[in-house]
């Protein structure tokens, strides 16, 4: 079994373990339920903010890539790999950084 290290911002409980931290959702989800008191948490600002340079540095890159290299095998390749090391550098982020905060949405939690 998984240890759960993060707490709830709500009840203050270890709810949360990195795997399930890191698929919580950010500020515009309705996130995930603490499993102990049943409120929803979402990642931060921080996860957001965070997110929005890695994608748009992502971006850049993806566009110098279609521009500039004239090899259609090595496009697809730079392409999708930008693509998903940019997904998964925003996971780890959220899995071990960020913090929980309670989410802002109002049917959230009803």
């Amino acid at each position: 079994m998984r240890k759960s290290i993060y707490t709830c911002p709500y009840c203050g409980t270890k709810s949360f373990h990195p795997w399930t931290k890191a698929f919580v959702g950010g500020m515009h989800t309705k996130g995930r339920p603490c499993k102990a008191c049943g409120r929803r948490c979402v990642n931060g600002m921080a996860s957001m903010i965070f997110s929005a340079i890695v994608y748009i540095v992502a971006l850049v890159f993806v566009v110098i890539v279609y521009l500039g290299v004239a090899n259609y095998y090595w496009n697809i390749i730079l392409i999708g790999g930008t693509i998903v090391a940019a997904y998964l550098l925003c996971r780890l982020f959220d899995a071990f950084i960020g913090p929980l905060v309670p989410t802002v949405r109002n049917d959230a939690n009803s």
